[in-house]
């Protein structure tokens, strides 16, 4: 859903070429209108103006790409059978609709806890493949 107000000082949201922030354009943002000042932006998808998730400022933008270091490999390397499954996992992890659990949408709160069950997660199947490696 576009982004109207900044959640984070409540100024007014405008639609921008990324060239603005990052000296080149990679596709539009929407960005707060107090930037400098906050800098809270969100990406769009590909030849869109659809965001890909919630504005971030720069802690949570750094959170979100924490949990995507974390949670991403599941999906990449062939742990879930896809994006989706891994999501529906993450879903029923942190007891959220599916359509609410992505990443992009997360809070921080929210991020920290993905990064606890992915790496919980992981942990325990390191776990029992190396106790089923000892016993053999």
């Amino acid at each position: 859903m576009k982004p109207y107000w900044c959640p984070f000082c409540r100024s007014s949201v405008s639609l921008i070429d990324s060239a603005k922030i990052y000296g080149q354009s990679y596709g539009f943002i929407y960005l707060c209108d107090a930037y400098p000042n906050c800098d809270a932006r969100v990406g769009c998808h590909p030849r869109s103006i659809k965001p890909l998730g919630t504005l971030a400022d720069k802690q949570l933008r750094k959170w979100r790409s924490l949990a995507h270091r974390k949670f991403d490999p599941l999906w990449q390397l062939g742990v879930f059978s896809s994006r989706q499954t891994a999501y529906k996992w993450l879903s029923k992890a942190m007891k959220l609709p599916l359509d609410k659990t992505h990443v992009a949408m997360f809070d921080i709160r929210q991020c920290q806890r993905a990064i606890s069950l992915v790496e919980s997660f992981v942990n325990s199947r390191q776990h029992v493949r190396t106790k089923v490696t000892t016993r053999c």
